[in-house]
């Protein structure tokens, strides 16, 4: 199982000198499981992805998995230049029960006077399929959903294939709404270490300092003690921290990274910890 990050920021693009290190671009992340190609939400890195498997002179196949409907995991799909050539053949999967059809939802960000190609002008061969929470069988690959903590649905993805296995938990406030109320904090939700138990990697969206999120809470988002306390929790093996804040430069990231990793050291895990960055490729 191969992963490259395509897109790791949250929330809108920042890009900039700032952010030139772990990048601009919001949700994309690429994940080889043999000739199964999967992607994983179409912010605005999903761009570049695009780009490069058109330069790769094949036949596109993919299935792109998207946590949820806000813009930020949405934008880049109009961008997304195999939609547009024939031959190619894109199954989209979105979570069951949000308002309107996962192909309503992404045709509306495409009509006038929003964009000027409408999705039904799209070329390529289109299956939508909208997921409710349990296990699924995609492509010879075992996918398994939860719903995420976070405003409206949202899903979390886990991927099984050849003995390897990839959490893919943005999006998500640990101690989420799901768990408790805003007014008092509740404690972490034990759904999520059971979900991500023993992965090879997590990637978990923690944008923000203990002190940050006390001004956040109820966002949907999770802070950087609350992301390693389930990553420990569930045996994780790595940890990528994602979902960037865009107000955070790379120096910020940095020394959130420097907390995870201090966090992780004191309890004595061995679990490896790092930032994901636009590029970097991970093998499983």
């Amino acid at each position: 199982m191969t992963v490259k990050f395509w897109g790791v920021r949250g929330s809108i693009p920042a890009p900039g000198p700032r952010t030139n290190r772990y990048g601009g671009n919001t949700p994309c992340v690429e994940v080889r499981c043999g000739e199964a190609l999967f992607v994983l939400d179409a912010g605005s890195g999903i761009r570049e992805l695009g780009n490069a498997l058109m330069a790769a002179g094949k036949p596109v196949k993919l299935h792109l998995l998207i946590s949820h409907t806000h813009w930020d995991h949405l934008q880049g799909f109009p961008f997304f230049t195999p939609l547009y050539v024939p031959g190619n053949v894109l199954h989209i999967y979105g979570p069951q029960g949000a308002d309107g059809t996962l192909e309503t939802v992404l045709a509306g960000q495409m009509t006038l006077p929003y964009f000027p190609v409408l999705l039904s002008e799209a070329q390529s061969e289109v299956h939508f399929h909208e997921l409710d929470v349990g296990e699924h069988v995609i492509d010879g690959v075992k996918v398994t959903t939860i719903f995420a903590n976070h405003p409206g649905i949202a899903l979390a993805y886990r991927l099984e294939w050849g003995g390897k296995s990839l959490v893919y938990l943005c999006d998500n406030e640990p101690c989420g709404s799901l768990a408790g109320s805003v007014q008092e904090p509740p404690p972490i939700d034990p759904r999520l270490a059971e979900f991500a138990r023993d992965a090879d990697l997590l990637i978990a969206d923690a944008p923000y300092d203990a002190e940050e999120y006390q001004q956040r809470r109820g966002w949907g988002h999770g802070s950087v003690d609350d992301v390693v306390r389930v990553a420990l929790d569930a045996g994780a093996k790595r940890l990528a921290l994602f979902h960037h804040d865009p107000a955070h430069d790379d120096d910020a990231i940095d020394r959130l990274v420097a907390q995870a990793r201090d966090a992780i050291a004191a309890s004595g895990a061995a679990m490896e910890c790092f930032g994901a960055q636009e590029g970097q490729t991970v093998e499983l």
